[in-house]
């Protein structure tokens, strides 16, 4: 066991020329590629890192030019809604003008009509009256007199009767 706890300068000397020979080899070979490696991969991150901040500042500029046509869009529906609620209320007022011209035309056409009818009737009223009287002057004078005495007879009393 004393062997073990002894140092060797020969096994000693071929352990540093091993451990130098395999840094050697390894700084030659394996860590220049190592390191690129390293680099590269440092660099690849770097580069996802900044485009996912691009890809961020663009989303977030895409959500403000959404944000702003949405707006937009309910301004403009605003403005047709209200504009469409105008249209309607002033065809509302038009369709009433119209009703209520109508409304006076058909009553203007009634007036007119109710005079019309009055007029006739009471044209009939004195041709009723007018043979009456005639048939009454009659019976009374017993005879018939003239035509045209007759008619003056009848337009004196008329005119009488509607001055009184």
């Amino acid at each position: 066991m004393d062997a073990l706890i002894k140092p060797d300068i020969g096994l000693m000397f071929w352990t540093i020329v091993n451990f130098l020979l395999l840094a050697f080899l390894l700084a030659k070979f394996a860590w220049k590629p190592l390191m690129k490696a390293l680099d590269d991969r440092e660099k690849q991150i770097a580069e996802d890192i900044s485009g996912a901040r691009k890809a961020k500042e663009d989303a977030e500029t895409i959500k403000k030019q959404l944000e702003q046509t949405l707006a937009d869009t309910a301004k403009e529906s605003s403005k047709r809604i209200k504009e469409a609620s105008e249209a309607g209320e002033q065809q509302r007022q038009t369709i009433i003008a119209q009703a209520k011209d109508e409304a006076q035309n058909l009553i203007s056409q009634a007036k007119t009509e109710i005079e019309a009818e009055t007029q006739k009737a009471i044209a009939a009223v004195r041709k009723e009256l007018v043979d009456t009287t005639m048939l009454a002057a009659q019976k009374v004078i017993g005879k018939e007199a003239g035509k045209a005495v007759n008619e003056k007879l009848i337009e004196d009393l008329l005119k009488d009767i509607k001055v009184k």
